[in-house]
């Protein structure tokens, strides 16, 4: 259902006798009354506008949300990403750390220089295929990014296929973005996760569907992603998307990013695979590619103009990041 259509049904719920109070019925606490403020409440929402903010004290008190939220509160197991080799707010300063530190920098930047209109706050971190690391890469980005000062950070698991995030978060995931996107009786509010790392939000991947390349390619999502960019400025979104290769998904939702994050496995991509991954997607908005599971610290790997080097990991995070 579109804001309009939102809209015109709001105001078709409040009664004709009521739509302009009379002197007499303000302040008095008439459930019809109570309807109208909640329209109001929930157009007010709908718009992003004030709403309530500017009401006298008594109408504030008065006034009630349109509806519940059921936004929870995941606690993430930090012994748990240590194991995995993933960063951990207040961790010591580790060469993933200051990989991803690097990696960030350049992801930051083209969201600061970017032109009115252009998402560059939505980041898909995606690789050619399985195995490569991706999720890996996705998690350590966005919890990099959410130890600054100045960002928020939402990571979507968009890996419908085979959701990566809640495992090794180290939670159950419940509804997320398919049913977003097949009920609009639920709102992002409701399927939002916000962790106890400061900053940090997870969007899970949701309840599998059939059709999920056509729900991701389709009008809703489409728009979706619109409010996600437009709504939260100082937030950068990471979706952690299946592998180019292997799901259709990934072309799909490339389709719609403002930054593509390429993850590649050390010594074992194949050239022709990263090839024909990178002739599946927009090139232009690649931001580079990320050298996985390389052997050795500072490495440096550029291909086809695309690339901010590659990392070396090490063994213990070589053996820990396949997702």
């Amino acid at each position: 259902m579109s804001i309009i259509e939102r809209v015109v049904e709001l105001l078709a719920s409040v009664p004709q006798t009521h739509r302009k109070p009379s002197t007499a019925a303000v302040g008095a606490d008439t459930p019809e009354l109570n309807r109208i403020e909640r329209a109001a409440s929930e157009i007010s929402r709908l718009f992003d506008l004030p709403g309530n903010k500017d009401l006298p004290a008594e109408s504030k008190a008065k006034a009630r949300p349109a509806r519940p939220t059921t936004t929870r509160t995941l606690r993430i197991d930090l012994d748990q990403l240590r194991r995995q080799s993933l960063i951990t707010p207040g961790g010591e300063r580790t060469p993933i750390a200051e990989s991803f530190r690097r990696v960030k920098r350049k992801v930051l930047m083209q969201v600061a220089k970017a032109k009115d209109g252009v998402p560059a706050n939505l980041v898909m971190v995606s690789s050619a295929l399985a195995g490569e690391g991706k999720t890996f890469c996705a998690v350590n980005l966005a919890i990099s990014i959410a130890l600054e000062m100045d960002h928020t950070v939402l990571l979507v698991d968009a890996d419908v296929a085979r959701p990566s995030v809640p495992q090794m978060l180290g939670f159950e995931a419940e509804k997320g973005l398919m049913d977003l996107l097949l009920d609009r009786e639920l709102d992002l509010a409701d399927v939002l996760c916000k962790t106890d790392i400061d900053k940090l939000i997870v969007l899970p991947a949701g309840t599998a569907h059939q059709h999920a390349t056509e729900l991701l390619a389709s009008d809703t999502m489409r728009m979706l992603l619109r409010e996600m960019a437009a709504r939260y400025r100082d937030r950068i979104i990471i979706f952690d998307s299946p592998p180019l290769l292997v799901a259709s998904e990934a072309g799909v939702l490339a389709s719609q990013m403002g930054q593509i994050v390429m993850v590649v496995e050390a010594g074992k991509t194949a050239e022709a695979a990263l090839k024909d991954a990178l002739g599946r997607i927009e090139t232009s908005n690649i931001t580079g590619l990320l050298l996985n599971k390389g052997e050795g610290d500072g490495l440096r790997y550029f291909y086809g103009g695309y690339g901010y080097g590659g990392y070396g990991y090490g063994d213990r995070a070589k053996a820990r990041s396949d997702a």
